[in-house]
């Protein structure tokens, strides 16, 4: 009798797993925030990742720690700050045009406390108008302008 594939346990073993990923080739994504934990750099959701040893092959993968599901996230702020790749800057946008770039060097955050620095730039002005008055106030008269007349901001 000739042999039948496992159509099924085919389709299992090539897609490709999205909550568990090598971590040696994607470590340059992510930042270490505790002993074994990182988060994603530039996600816009709190997603956290597990460092995890696999018994079956010795390699080190992160581990995501979030469900998926249907819903679509609701964002209530319409401001993003992108890390790079070298966590060297932040630039700040407002519904995706840059506003401001932050350089570690002028604001003191370093590699392994960007994402803090991004996370916490991101929470004022999403909730704090004081601070986003602040802001505004201390760009170029060019993008106060912006800022106060295209967007309506405060």
């Amino acid at each position: 009798m000739p042999e039948t594939l496992d159509w099924g346990k085919l389709s299992e073993d090539t897609k490709e797993n999205t909550k568990k990923i090598p971590f040696e080739q994607n470590k340059k994504y992510f930042t270490k925030i505790a002993f074994d934990v990182f988060q994603y750099n530039n996600s816009p959701v709190d997603s956290l990742w597990v460092l995890e040893t696999d018994d079956s092959d010795g390699k080190q993968y992160l581990v995501a720690k979030y469900e998926d599901t249907d819903n679509t996230l609701e964002t209530t702020s319409s401001w993003t700050a992108i890390l790079d790749t070298e966590k060297k800057n932040i630039t700040l946008a407002y519904k995706n045009i840059p506003i401001q770039r932050f350089a570690s060097a002028e604001f003191g955050f370093t590699e392994d406390d960007a994402f803090i620095f991004q996370k916490t730039l991101i929470q004022k002005l999403s909730s704090d108008k004081s601070f986003i008055e602040k802001f505004i106030k201390s760009l170029p008269k060019e993008k106060q302008e912006m800022l106060l007349t295209h967007f309506k901001l405060v």
